[in-house]
Parts: C-alpha cells; sequence; structure tokens
C-alpha cells in the first residue's frame, strides 16, 4: 500500500530507507515529551486500547504495552512495521495510513501520534482529525507532538536521527489548536517547547474527544 501522492510516497520512502539509522539513534520513548506521556497515562484506566499512530520503530508501543495497556501500532513504513513487530509481538501491528484508519468506531481509548501527524498536509489534517475522533470512544484522548514554524506550511526539511530529508508539516499554535477544536476537541494542555540539542521549535498537545 503506497502512497498515492508523491510527497507522501517520498516520506514513506523516506523513513524505510533511514529506518536502520532512526532506529539506532531514538532507542527509548523521547524524554521531551514524558510530560505529555505522563498526563496521558494518568487519564487512562488500566488496559484501556492506545492506538500508537505513526509508530516508527516501536519504542512507544513497547512502552504502552508493559504498563499493561492494549497496544495497536500502524505506520507506513515497512521497515518500521517489522521492527516493531519483533520488537513488540504482542502488539496488533498494522501498516496503514493515518488519513485513512480502518478501525470500528470507537475502538480506542487514547492516539499516540508522536510526532507523525506532522508528515500529513494541513488540507488534510481536518479529516484526519475527524478520523481520530471517530475511532475514540467518547472522552478519549489525543496526544499529538509537532513541529512549530514562524507560518503553517508544508516544508522539506531534515528529520533528526536519521539526516534524511523530507516533507514536513509545520504548524503555528494558534492554527493547529483551531484544527483540533474544529474537529471537536477539547484542548487539556499544549506546550510549546524545544528539545535539548533539537534544531526544531516543537509543541505537544494533549486533547480529549
Amino acid at each position: 500500500m503506497k502512497a498515492n501522492d508523491p510527497d507522501y510516497t517520498h516520506i514513506e520512502q523516506t523513513y524505510d530507507d533511514g529506518s536502520e539509522a532512526y532506529s539506532g539513534h531514538f532507542k527509548q520513548p523521547h524524554a521531551f515529551i514524558e510530560p505529555e506521556r505522563q498526563q496521558f497515562i494518568q487519564r487512562l484506566p488500566p488496559g484501556s486500547k492506545i492506538l500508537d499512530c505513526g509508530c516508527g520503530p516501536g519504542f512507544d508501543t513497547e512502552k504502552f504495552s508493559r504498563l499493561g495497556y492494549k497496544v495497536t501500532a500502524i505506520d507506513l513504513s515497512d521497515r518500521f512495521i517489522s521492527l516493531t513487530r519483533k520488537r513488540v509481538p504482542e502488539a496488533a501491528v498494522h501498516k496503514m495510513d493515518m488519513r485513512h484508519l480502518d478501525f470500528p468506531g470507537a475502538t480506542f481509548d487514547g492516539i499516540w501520534s508522536s510526532f507523525s501527524l506532522l508528515h500529513i498536509r494541513a488540507a488534510d489534517v481536518p479529516p484526519t482529525l475527524f478520523g481520530f475522533k471517530s475511532i475514540l470512544r467518547t472522552g478519549g484522548f489525543l496526544f499529538v507532538a509537532l513541529h512549530r514554524g514562524p507560518a503553517t506550511a508544508w516544508v522539506k526539511t531534515t528529520i533528526s536521527g536519521m539526516e534524511r530529508d523530507t516533507y514536513v508539516q509545520e504548524w503555528t499554535q494558534p492554527d493547529i489548536e483551531s484544527a483540533l477544536r474544529a474537529s471537536a476537541f477539547d484542548i487539556i494542555g499544549s506546550r510549546p517547547f524545544v528539545r535539548e540539542g533539537g534544531r526544531y521549535p516543537l509543541l505537544g498537545i494533549l486533547a480529549q474527544a
């Protein structure tokens, strides 16, 4: 299942080609979004169902699974799917485009989208968020981590950890918050920050359906 848009196909191929470098660089869950991870976990009852949306090499899938959550992981990269299945054999891992989710309604208690929604163009984000909301139970939680920019713009830039260039959607904080609210999410917390040693301004948002 290849993305049918050349920019999205480029993203998929870039992560396939850079998967070993990325997984070698980022071996553990990102410490710089630990505040949001803790808030996310604290709001989910034991045994909740979590979708790791854009799972990469599976470090968040593994973290949530070890905490006793029922984790489903998706990604577009064949290599990341393979790495996650090997790393977390107890998780359900699928190759899937987050723009076209293939799950029944109200399947999940939480969606974790750590630096994955940033690869979706702004014009495609509202229907993607609608898809997120449709598979969340009422009152479920969504976390997204994104790149901040001086303007909301689709740009080609270097992906940390594998040092390869591909497309990302940079956001201003007001624009992405407006998109979430327009999709009927209530924002619980929105934190702009720069990670130590990082090259981009970042944004972490926790929201509730």
